[in-house]
Order: C-alpha cells, then structure tokens, then sequence
C-alpha cells in the first residue's frame, strides 16, 4: 500500500503539482529572482514563521505580477 504525500498548485502558475514542502516546482522556482528565493529558503532554516510567510507572500505577488508565457504567437 502506498500512501500519497499531501501536494499543493505551483504558485507559478504553470499548473504543476508540487509536494506540500516544496514552495514551487523546480522550473519556476529557478524563474523566481534569487532575492526572493533567497529570503524563503533562509527563513525557513531559522524556523521564523511569520518571515517565511511574508517571503512567500513576496514570491507569490511576484508570480501574479510576471506570469508564466504560454505558448501563442504575438
């Protein structure tokens, strides 16, 4: 028997899958710019909560603001 590990939406808008401890899936966590990367990751390390959580909130309002480029021609 398998059991399935807990997955939320990507932020990034590209509509993966991603494990409930990932913030994003690899394409558009490298997407993200390193100074928002940056304050998720080490925040996270030093268990400051409320910091993670305005990082990822940071990260996510730049997702809305640069959204994914599907596809399509011009």
């Amino acid at each position: 028997m398998t059991t399935q590990q807990p997955t939320h939406d990507c932020p990034g808008g590209c509509g993966t899958q991603v494990a409930y401890h990932l913030f994003a899936c690899r394409s558009c966590w490298r997407r993200l710019p390193a100074v928002l990367r940056t304050p998720i990751t080490e925040s996270w390390r030093k268990k400051d909560h409320r910091a993670h959580r305005a990082a990822m909130l940071d990260a996510r309002d730049w997702y809305k603001a640069n959204p994914l480029l599907t596809g399509g021609a011009a």
